[in-house]
């Protein structure tokens, strides 16, 4: 048996995925998740975007598509705006009471903390809504097993209106500090409006290293 690379066939199914969940196209408007994420590289994906790399594409996907398969088809998925920043719950649906739910999928371990990043997207999300509670269906690709296993785990999140109010607040400040950028053309300082973690991967790493090298240099300079 011969086995061998076949690049043609593995870009036609990245291009299809792609495709199907729309990951290569820009989104219009602000959106909660680009506060909450990283800012710096929200503004170089306002002012200059590029398409995600086929990495980042099958990780989208596979977010995407798992998402698909587990929500319920009686379930809805409206765009709500709120001091003009738009968002949308990944499902609502009505069963005993309402319900507004995330889905997420990680490789992480069942064992570990829920992401901050995860629980201030829902703080937004019931912000904007007027409401207290939140659900979270968690997808534990590897589980917490040996050998390792997929886990579906869900969680009902109750917070408390000072919770939400502060990190309205939080999010408020981010939002000056973006539309700021925006209108004077430079980005957010490099590395300071984000998480250690989104740097890992990113594949704008190295521009705002350069960026935070100049910064530097100008100060010095100063």
């Amino acid at each position: 048996m011969e086995k061998i690379e076949a690049p043609e066939l593995e870009q036609a199914i990245i291009d299809h995925l792609a495709g199907l969940y729309s990951i290569h196209v820009k989104r219009e408007g602000l959106h909660l998740s680009s506060l909450i994420g990283c800012l710096t590289k929200s503004f170089f994906n306002e002012v200059n975007y590029t398409r995600p790399t086929n990495e980042e594409t099958m990780l989208f996907a596979l977010g995407y598509g798992l998402q698909d398969v587990l929500t319920p088809e009686q379930a809805v998925a409206p765009l709500y705006e709120l001091e003009d920043i738009t968002y949308s719950p990944d499902y609502q649906i009505k069963l005993s009471n309402d319900i507004t739910a995330e889905i997420k999928t990680t490789r992480a371990g069942s064992d570990k903390d829920l992401s901050e990043s995860w629980i201030k997207y829902m703080k937004g999300g019931c912000y904007i809504l007027g409401i207290k509670e939140y659900h979270l269906a968690v997808l534990y690709m590897m589980g917490n097993w040996k050998p390792p296993m997929p886990e579906l785990r869900v969680y009902k999140l109750t917070f408390e209106t000072e919770e939400l109010e502060d990190n309205w607040a939080w999010i408020t400040e981010r939002k000056e500090v973006y539309q700021q950028a925006l209108k004077i053309n430079r980005p957010p300082r490099p590395f300071k409006y984000c998480e250690e973690w989104e740097c890992k991967f990113c594949r704008l790493k190295m521009q705002c290293s350069a960026l935070s090298y100049l910064d530097e240099q100008l100060q010095e300079a100063a």
